[in-house]
């Protein structure tokens, strides 16, 4: 991909755009030019996923950097948060049980969030091709027949998910000798 400078890139939004209303196209001229760039939609495979650690030692990733995904799901902010409150989780109980941090706690949150991110990442690749996929006899068939008759099944149990209950402060000895054992 060629780097495009910040006015090239305005004027290909306001070319493609020509046609919305002049409200969209405000918002595009009146951009402030330093901060305005573009980034290729970049795809992480996802046996990445499975098969490398996604932490070292007290460094991991969460977010678009662990599943960055297509907004065809709509899932990407919910899965941001879901990674959020999965890591304070593991974090919090880590804190509450030992005192600190420990690598463990990074180790047991990728582990968690492993399995999901490969079926966001999975669904939202497969989404775009089928929707974004061209106009062809088979593609059309797979799009309407197939697809949107089993996406919506899928698509809600990716969208009901329980990220777990955040860990308190307030557990008796027992219950945080209980938590030790698991």
């Amino acid at each position: 991909m060629t780097r495009k400078s910040p006015e090239a890139i305005v004027k290909s939004l306001l070319d493609m755009l020509a046609g919305f209303p002049s409200f969209f196209l405000d918002v595009i001229q009146h951009s402030d030019l330093p901060t305005v760039t573009l980034a290729p939609l970049m795809f992480r495979v996802p046996w990445d996923l499975l098969l490398n650690d996604m932490y070292k030692d007290n460094i991991t990733v969460a977010g678009d950097a662990m599943h960055p995904t297509t907004p065809d799901l709509g899932q990407g902010g919910c899965s941001s948060l879901e990674d959020a409150v999965v890591l304070a989780r593991h974090i919090g109980n880590s804190f509450i049980l030992n005192g600190k941090i420990d690598s463990r706690a990074l180790k047991g949150y990728v582990k968690e969030r492993r399995f999901r991110a490969c079926l966001l990442i999975t669904l939202s690749y497969l989404s775009g091709r089928v929707q974004q996929g061209g106009s062809g006899r088979f593609m059309k068939f797979l799009r309407d027949r197939v697809f949107y008759k089993f996406f919506g099944l899928l698509a809600g149990n990716v969208v009901n998910h329980d990220c777990g209950k955040l860990p308190s402060m307030l557990l008796t000895s027992e219950e945080r000798n209980t938590k030790k054992l698991e």
